[in-house]
């Protein structure tokens, strides 16, 4: 099978596993992970992490990268890289912010930083799928809630501080919510007053 021949079976997969490459053309896992790297030598597809690839000429999108980074466990751009896909902010991220049910953990993909930051099943969520970004993206309300969330706990280096950020129009009913689910009443009382910053340091909502 040429090079040709074999990405093109591989077209409709933008991200996928040397595995999954071979069980789609039928090739030995080997005879894949070459076919791989000639088409990586022709700018046909990007090496991810050990086993996984993006294909095409363009950059791999945010979301491709932190489903790769969280694998096997889900994961969805919040926080700041959420806010920006939403156009909530204009300042570009220079690192991408994602929640998973995964061990927190940071990594460079194709050359971008990704941060993965974990979040309890009970507040995983709020979250759908965005075509633009090749995976799934948080609401702008459960970016603001994942952001005062993980700041309130000090379970990673989060803070709470925004760039300039629009806020109008947001559903504070829906971060509400969000925040009513939290176990512990401490914890509840610090979102909340991290919350409260966010509102009053960004203005009108």
């Amino acid at each position: 099978m040429n090079a040709l021949a074999f990405y093109r079976k591989l077209a409709d997969r933008p991200s996928l596993t040397t595995r999954e490459a071979a069980q789609i053309t039928g090739l030995e896992i080997p005879a894949a992970s070459m076919a791989l790297r000639r088409l990586a030598a022709e700018g046909l597809a990007t090496p991810l992490k050990r086993g996984h690839w993006f294909l095409g000429r363009t950059p791999p999108p945010p979301g491709v990268l932190a489903m790769v980074a969280a694998d096997p466990y889900l994961a969805y751009l919040s926080g700041w890289s959420a806010l920006r896909v939403h156009g909530r902010i204009q300042q570009i991220p220079r690192r991408h912010f994602a929640v998973t049910l995964g061990r927190p953990s940071e990594c460079c993909l194709a050359g971008t930083q990704v941060f993965l930051h974990r979040m309890a099943p009970v507040l995983f969520g709020g979250y759908e799928s965005e075509s633009g970004t090749g995976g799934l993206v948080a609401s702008a309300e459960k970016a603001i809630f994942d952001l005062a969330y993980l700041a309130a706990t000090q379970r990673s280096r989060v803070s709470a501080n925004l760039p300039e950020t629009n806020l109008r129009g947001l559903r504070w009913s829906e971060v509400k919510s969000w925040v009513a689910r939290i176990p512990g009443a401490s914890i509840r009382t610090a979102v909340r007053r991290h919350l409260s910053r966010i509102r009053r340091e960004q203005g009108p909502a």
